[in-house]
């Protein structure tokens, strides 16, 4: 019996809709373009349709909107977006994977462990969700059926939490940041203001006098015990302070005034360290120069690497192993020394008095001052500071005052190298340049040493990146700092772009989103494309 045309209809129906699914998923893997031919290859795979079959039902769906199309003047086509048609065939849904979907009716047998057994025991005893299985013990799940032993009720509530929707995780990390600061008289969210110059409590004084022991005692200072010291401690003189809840020393992810800012701990509660780098030239790790430098006494240290290569985090991590507070300044060409002293302002009798900037206030608290891309402010910001980094003394003409800082007071400036990505910048002068001990902070060298460091970060509560992709990605983002004419992917971009896939993204389309967003002008994402498919 021979076709109709409404059976042909019907069938170039349902393969427009396993087609259109079909981009989507490569659309979503791939992130965002798609060569066509790719996509008439791979059809076949799952519905009876040729290549030619294939590209004509794409140009027809072009027509009536299911696809963009971007078609180069040389003759290849690549498709840019699609709407796809019904819902998604199970035959792409078994091909790859279920979409992400809402914490109900879920399958507990994506869970390494749990067989079809074990998934029904599950459910027929009340569990119906991954945050009840994350949150439960291993009492709980052992022996709710034959199969579920200690050992593989353990496995499962280890690796739950990597089921949980993104946006439960989202609702409940945002609960905890907004229940720190709630009000308990109106129990409400409020803002915190801090006025710099009433906040005059001076830090710490050092362990070894308040604890009774010897100067160099290793318990009383600072032991460079990461990266390359990891397995041969080094004692870098820098003492440590006794007041830990000093307002301005840098507070962990747990505690309970922890800011946005705040540093990453790990599963015991410890700071999860930086990747520290070696100084190019005088080959040591930075922790231990830096930490040496700073512990020299009121010695202006200069801190140069490029963006996103952890310059503020080593300094936050020393101030926090140490106990000391760290006060940052960003710098730019409207800076004056006022925005760093203070300016003068009228008391309540109409007295003009002088009132303490966050430079002058952080040296009187005896806090490590950190001047960001200090070389940008105005000449006569920087030069205000000259008699400081010759003498250890600042005068500050406008309040009339000559100011010894605090015994502990620190400065480091950071800024960014003198290269063409960041031609913006503006060079310092002699002059200034002189007056500071400078350490080259560059990105981490070794792929094994930065892949540490990130997956402590990204995966410390659950797992968002497998150590094998997380590898991949990281040696990729070392290839875009070895090719010039690349947009450069930091550190910082690497966490950045995981959290894009703890959104749901897929690697490389969170990969190229990054790529994109740190591209200069003069630089062009698609040239990292065919390297990016090496890796992912």
């Amino acid at each position: 019996m021979a076709s109709t045309p409404s059976d042909r209809s019907g069938a170039q129906h349902d393969e427009q809709q396993v087609l259109s699914h079909l981009v989507q998923r490569l659309l979503q893997r791939e992130g965002g373009r798609i060569p066509l031919e790719r996509v008439t290859l791979r059809v076949s795979d799952f519905v009876d349709l040729g290549e030619q079959a294939a590209a004509d039902l794409i140009d027809e769906g072009t027509e009536s909107g299911i696809y963009a199309l971007d078609r180069a003047p040389g003759g290849s086509t690549t498709i840019t977006g699609v709407s796809p048609q019904g819902s998604e065939p199970e035959v792409l849904t078994e091909a790859f994977g279920p979409a992400q979907t809402d914490d109900t009716a879920v399958d507990f047998r994506v869970v390494s462990v749990v067989t079809d057994s074990i998934n029904q025991a599950l459910h027929d005893a009340g569990y119906s969700t991954f945050v009840e299985l994350a949150t439960a013990s291993v009492d709980d799940l052992t022996g709710l059926t034959g199969p579920l032993t200690e050992s593989r009720a353990a496995a499962i509530i280890q690796e739950a939490p990597q089921h949980v929707p993104v946006g439960t995780r989202l609702a409940t990390a945002a609960a905890h940041r907004y229940a720190r600061r709630v009000d308990a008289e109106t129990d409400r969210g409020v803002a915190r203001v801090t006025d710099i110059a009433a906040a005059g409590t001076p830090v710490g004084e050092p362990l070894y006098r308040t604890e009774e022991l010897d100067p160099d005692a290793s318990e009383g200072q600072y032991v460079s015990a990461i990266g390359r010291n990891a397995g041969d401690p080094v004692a870098t003189g820098l003492h440590i302070l006794d007041d830990p809840d000093h307002p301005d020393v840098p507070k962990t992810a747990t505690h309970p005034d922890a800011g946005d800012d705040a540093l990453p701990v790990d599963d015991q509660g410890r700071v999860i360290p930086p990747a520290v780098p070696a100084e190019p030239r005088l080959q040591l790790p930075n922790d231990e120069l830096l930490a040496k430098k700073l512990a020299r006494g009121l010695v202006p240290v200069r801190l140069v690497g490029p963006r996103g290569s952890g310059k503020n985090y080593l300094i936050k991590y020393l101030c926090h192993q140490t106990n000391r507070g760290y006060v940052s300044v960003d710098c730019d060409e409207a800076t004056h020394t006022e925005d760093l002293f203070g300016p003068l302002t009228p008391d309540e009798h109409g007295r003009i008095v002088p009132r303490n900037g966050a430079v002058k206030q952080g040296l009187l608290n005896g806090c490590v001052v950190v001047l960001n891309e200090f070389p940008v402010m105005r000449a006569g910001a920087a030069m205000a500071l000259h008699r400081l980094l010759n003498e250890g003394t600042l005068l500050v003409k406008a309040h009339g005052e000559l100011i010894e800082p605090h015994p502990s007071a620190r400065l480091v400036i950071t800024m960014n190298p003198p290269t063409r990505e960041y031609r913006d910048s503006e060079p310092m002068n002699s002059a200034t340049r002189g007056r500071f001990r400078a350490l080259e902070h560059p990105y981490i060298q070794d792929v094994e040493t930065e892949l540490d460091t990130l997956d402590a970060q990204v995966n410390r509560e659950h797992q968002v990146v497998d150590r094998a992709t997380l590898r991949k990605i990281v040696q990729f983002a070392h290839q875009t700092r070895q090719t010039e004419t690349w947009p450069t992917l930091s550190t910082r971009n690497l966490t950045i772009l995981c959290e894009h896939i703890e959104d749901g993204a897929f690697p490389k389309a969170a990969v190229k989103n990054e790529v994109w967003a740190v591209a200069e002008p003069n630089q062009y994402p698609e040239d990292t494309y065919e390297t990016l498919d090496d890796y992912l």
